[in-house]
């Protein structure tokens, strides 16, 4: 297996993980008018596609050492049942991140999302004995859940604005039948956000428990058997959305069919993304610790997707526009409370 042995390869892996977690979505939003359920599909097909070609070229690269099909074998299988359980869990908390996406956006769901998944995560390492410094930790932990309520107070906002102006708009004249604005999601948006959040921050947990340890899973493997998790769940799970979809009317097996060429394209793109942002994230974990940036740094590198994400949401998509100044204020605050909680708790991290 090819793994990174130097610090700069390291940081290399690093960046892009950070990119690629905070980019993927950009395909579904280049996808238009299809519904996430349907782009699910050709996702999960990008990640196996990228998993097999991983595990072949790199992860059977240099085979007078450990290849892939020689770290299957010698893994346990309750450490193989992990990592598998721990891609159902990812592609459950996947999909209800891609349903808060349908219907508020990427600047708004993946801070919501990935901001309660860093503070579950955050929480649950400091409770099982991660060595930081307390009053840091808390502090930063507090931030970060106030970054979070920031970023659902501008949304519930913007929603009123677009909904005032929407008002506005209607004719007056009480002889023309005009119809009222269309109900947002705005709670249904916090609720599939701050679920897919739990579900995302103890996933980690889940496949440390298969990937660490003598005979833990390599990062080749165990995204080989992510991506066979992925597939073998994702019917299940999708059927349950488009059988009590979110928004639209229910969808049927059938309906997937019907999307362009372009579509499904982008679906497997965004799949091959977001593999190659986790594959890269295993390896920086697996590369020795010689190599590896300090803490801090590695820290907000791991999770600091969120604001990339919001960024492409804000800057590309404009996905804030038509709100008032005091949805701007909020959202900037987001921005600032993020940047400060992650550095308070990644201060946190270091050795005293």
């Amino acid at each position: 297996m090819i793994l990174p042995t130097t610090a700069v390869a390291v940081w290399i892996l690093a960046i892009v993980s950070l990119l690629c977690l905070g980019s993927w979505a950009n395909t579904l939003k280049l996808a238009g008018r299809w519904r996430f359920e349907y782009f699910y599909y050709d996702f999960v097909l990008g990640i196996l596609l990228s998993a097999g070609v991983a595990v072949l070229v790199l992860g059977s690269g240099r085979p007078q050492e450990l290849t892939f099909q020689d770290n299957l074998l010698l893994t346990g299988y309750r450490k193989m049942a992990w990592v598998l359980g721990s891609g159902v869990v990812l592609n459950l908390g996947t999909l209800l991140l891609l349903a808060a996406i349908g219907l508020a956006g990427m600047s708004v769901a993946f801070p919501l999302t990935l901001g309660v998944a860093v503070v579950v995560g955050t929480l649950w390492d400091f409770a099982f004995g991660t060595q930081s410094n307390t009053l840091l930790t808390l502090l930063g932990v507090a931030l970060l859940v106030a970054a979070v309520i920031v970023t659902a107070l501008a949304y519930v906002r913007l929603l009123e604005v677009r909904r005032q102006a929407a008002q506005q708009a209607l004719t007056p004249d009480p002889r023309v039948k005009s119809k009222r604005p269309k109900p947002t999601g705005g709670p249904l948006t916090i609720a599939f956000s701050v679920a897919g959040g739990i579900i995302l921050g103890a996933f980690p947990r889940i496949l440390a428990e298969g990937t660490s340890g003598d005979n833990g899973l390599a990062p080749y493997p165990a995204i080989l058997l992510l991506s066979v998790a992925a597939l073998l769940s994702s019917p299940f799970f999708v059927l349950f959305f488009t059988t009590f979809p979110l928004q639209d009317v229910p969808g049927s097996p059938t309906g997937y069919l019907s999307g362009t060429r372009k579509q499904h394209l982008l679906g497997v793109a965004g799949g091959i993304m977001w593999a190659i942002g986790i594959l890269t994230f295993l390896l920086v974990q697996a590369a020795p610790q010689i190599a590896q940036p300090s803490s801090l740094v590695l820290y907000i590198l791991n999770n600091a997707a969120l604001l990339v994400a919001a960024a492409w949401g804000l800057l590309a998509w404009r996905e804030f526009q038509g709100g008032d100044e005091r949805v701007g204020m909020l959202a900037a605050g987001m921005v600032v409370l993020f940047l400060t909680g992650l550095g308070m708790v990644a201060f946190a991290l270091l050795p005293k």
